[in-house]
């Protein structure tokens, strides 16, 4: 099953040592130049599995036409069948591949040499994005395999079962105490030059993945998984990320894939006409004199700010056509847009609830405006710019849903959480038998066809593989 073992570029460098290695018993001995070692860097590969991880979750295919499109941030013109909730099959089994091969897998084979080299900061930088990897996939889908992933190869199991989501959050915590412990000894080293959040710096590493952990906490807030005392230790900490000098983050600074903001794609392929912004976001910020829709938006050709509704067969006759709508603003269509793992925004928004609901020490109306002063400037904005009341929870939910623009997974994540804003109404024209706003992606076309017998019982375990059944921790 190809969704659970390492690509060719991994298998074939294998294969065809196996193949030569009894030609000459000598060969090593003579064609080694004692100038270039062969050794390399036990984190030799981070780099490239920071950049995979990244790019797949900002894939314009899948984040932008669904993740972020669903909860009605942005929408879509032409081109719309995933507006209206037929989402592109191809680009969720994409999806599905990157995180397994791309990431978890790398991220394994970095642990050990991380192990080898007796250096624990490589182990726990593994973890850190295995761990981000793990959470995006069971949010994203339910039950995912975990316990049995990637052991194609190594023990020949190429149909993994799946474990529930329960047991793959109770994992990732796993993952991230680890990373923390080790983070937290300031044993071991990155190599700067590998290493594309944060150039090696380990203590901004002690705060990414403490920070990932509270997120997660947070996420799994109403199901019994939730410690309510880890997140009040988690906060009194000191170890989250609360400035924006230490959001995890990649800076792009060529206009060529993969080394380009992915949304850059659409400027380069002439697509701009088939995004623009959703109508939901655009009212609620107006309606807030809200000055980051000057930054997230493009006025329309009237110098208007103008978002569509949901869905629409054909778009254009119903209204919404090219001129009409405000197309996504430029700074976040830009090649060098920097591209967010988690901010200090969202951090900051997560610690006031954290206050609110859960009595975690400090004023949960200053860290509500924290996380707006951080979105403020993380968007080129003066801190202080927009100062909306603080009236509760509710308040928060609101600004975790418009805070995180084009972070697709995060804003769908933060909405089916919360089911605030409460307002979103599904797509017009949407897709017959879908009964709302769709809440996960149904399993891949690959899993059907080459691993049927867990998918079923995946299925039997968490309901019917649809597009609205919900998550474990959506109780909302």
């Amino acid at each position: 099953m190809k969704t659970i073992y390492k690509t060719l570029s991994i298998s074939i460098p294998l294969g065809i040592t196996m193949l030569f290695s009894g030609c000459d018993a000598n060969f090593e001995e003579i064609n080694t130049d004692p100038d270039n070692p062969t050794e390399i860097s036990a984190d030799l590969q981070l780099g490239y599995i920071e950049r995979s991880l990244i790019n797949e979750v900002y894939d314009y295919f899948v984040s932008g036409e669904c993740a972020a499109t669903w909860p009605q941030h942005i929408s879509k013109p032409i081109y719309n069948d995933a507006d209206r909730y037929y989402p592109r099959l191809s680009a969720i089994n994409t999806f599905w591949n990157t995180m397994y091969v791309n990431v978890i897998a790398e991220a394994d084979e970095m642990y050990i040499l991380g192990g080898e080299a007796e250096n624990p900061a490589i182990q726990a930088a593994a973890l850190t994005l295995k761990a981000m990897a793990y959470q995006y996939l069971t949010d994203s889908f339910g039950d995912i395999p975990l316990t049995d992933a990637n052991k194609g190869l190594t023990e020949n199991n190429f149909a993994p079962a799946y474990d529930s989501q329960q047991q793959v959050y109770t994992a990732i915590f796993g993952m991230l105490d680890e990373a923390i412990a080790k983070f937290a000894t300031g044993e071991g080293s990155l190599t700067a030059t590998q290493d594309l959040i944060y150039g090696g710096d380990l203590d901004k590493w002690l705060k990414f993945a403490t920070s990932i952990k509270f997120r997660a906490m947070m996420r799994v807030s109403d199901t019994s998984l939730f410690d309510e005392l880890e997140v009040q230790s988690l906060v009194a900490s000191g170890n989250l990320i609360t400035d924006n000098a230490d959001n995890a983050v990649i800076v792009f600074e060529t206009e060529n894939a993969p080394n380009a903001n992915p949304y850059y794609g659409i400027v380069q392929n002439g697509r701009e006409a088939e995004w623009c912004m959703g109508e939901a976001l655009v009212e609620f910020m107006k309606a807030k004199g809200d000055p980051r829709l000057e930054v997230y938006a493009n006025e329309n050709s009237s110098g208007e700010y103008v978002g569509k509704p949901a869905g629409y067969i054909n778009p254009g006759l119903s209204g919404y056509g090219a001129g009409v709508v405000s197309p996504i603003g430029d700074a976040y269509m830009a090649a060098d847009a920097p591209l967010f793992y988690i901010s200090a925004a969202q951090v900051n928004l997560l610690i006031a609830e954290a206050i609110e609901r859960f009595g975690a020490s400090g004023d949960a109306a200053t860290y509500f405006q924290a996380g707006i002063d951080a979105s403020l400037t993380q968007n080129g904005l003066e801190a202080g710019s927009f100062t909306p009341a603080y009236e509760g929870y509710v308040s928060i939910a609101e600004q975790l849903w418009a805070s995180t623009f084009l972070q697709g997974y995060e804003t769908w994540a933060e909405w089916r959480r919360s089911d605030i804003p409460s307002d979103l109404v599904m797509a017009v024209d949407a897709q017959p038998g879908v009964s709302g706003i769709p809440t996960r992606y149904t399993y891949t076309n690959d899993e059907n066809s080459l691993n049927a017998e867990n998918v079923a019982a995946a299925v039997a375990n968490q309901g019917e593989d649809a597009l609205t059944t919900k998550v474990w921790w959506d109780v909302k």
